[in-house]
């Protein structure tokens, strides 16, 4: 997908993009280079979701942090 998208081979990178069930805004499908890499790797890969969620399971409470301070 990187060097599909980064090396502006539009259809390669379209391909892989429907092979991936990506579904992309118009306005993202006008892209090319970084900012479409960027579209993509945000609807493939929600890091930000997944971040937030093993932030929440791993850190203590604030009580129980309070216990270490």
């Amino acid at each position: 997908v990187f060097d599909a998208i980064m090396n502006f081979k539009k259809e390669e990178a379209a391909k892989l993009i429907e092979k991936l069930d990506i579904k992309l805004d118009s306005e993202d499908k006008d892209k090319e280079g970084k900012p479409l890499l960027k579209a993509v790797m945000r609807r493939w890969l929600p890091a930000g979701d997944a971040l937030l969620q093993m932030i929440t399971i791993h850190l203590p409470s604030p009580v129980t942090a309070q216990k270490y301070r």
